[in-house]
């Protein structure tokens, strides 16, 4: 599958001003772990047996003096359609990439990519593996706390199911109180 010149040309654009504001970043970011509880909904594949359904996720992260962030996720979803009950259960290991934050309004965009296996168990049961990609933003509370909100693809890999999950968390820094450089 041949990429079409101008997704090369935005993936360039959005990689060049990502690099460009790497070190503005490094500046004002705290590096350490973070803990992310959240709360949303996952959307299966027309393909699968199951249905649509709330999912309830935990990510343990570490957020590098950079950009860079790497995340752990487990998500659970219990998924209904035509009577039939699926429990889809999602181990992640995520990189984030956090984008220039607007800093007046406190909200940071990022992206985010990651492998990972889903567990299927009902009338479709399997485990594969998987492969996500997707973003959000956060909105920072304060130097600990910020609001997140996420949306992924999440593409099985074996099976060729492509589904999606939204979702709406807390995360939760843990570290050193970022350096402020004066000038």
């Amino acid at each position: 599958m041949a990429i079409s010149y101008t997704k090369r040309t935005l993936f360039g654009g959005v990689l060049m001003a990502s690099t460009l504001t790497t070190m503005a970043y490094a500046e004002s970011s705290k590096p350490g772990f973070t803990v992310t509880p959240s709360i949303g909904f996952y959307n299966t594949d027309n393909d699968r047996d199951g249905g649509n359904d709330q999912a309830y996720a935990i990510g343990l992260g570490y957020q590098f003096e950079s950009p860079l962030a790497v995340e752990a996720t487990y998500l659970h979803s219990d998924a209904h359609k035509r009577g039939q009950d699926q429990d889809i259960n999602q181990v992640r290991m995520d990189g984030l990439y956090s984008l220039p934050a607007f800093t007046q309004v406190n909200l940071t965009p990022y992206l985010a990519a990651g492998v990972g296996m889903t567990d299927v168990d009902g009338s479709d049961s399997s485990t594969n593996l998987l492969i996500n990609a997707g973003g959000g933003v956060k909105y920072a509370l304060n130097q600990d706390i910020s609001l997140r909100a996420d949306f992924r693809l999440v593409k099985d890999i074996e099976d060729n199911y492509l589904d999606n999950v939204t979702s709406l968390g807390v995360q939760y820094a843990f570290g050193e109180p970022a350096l402020q450089h004066s000038n």
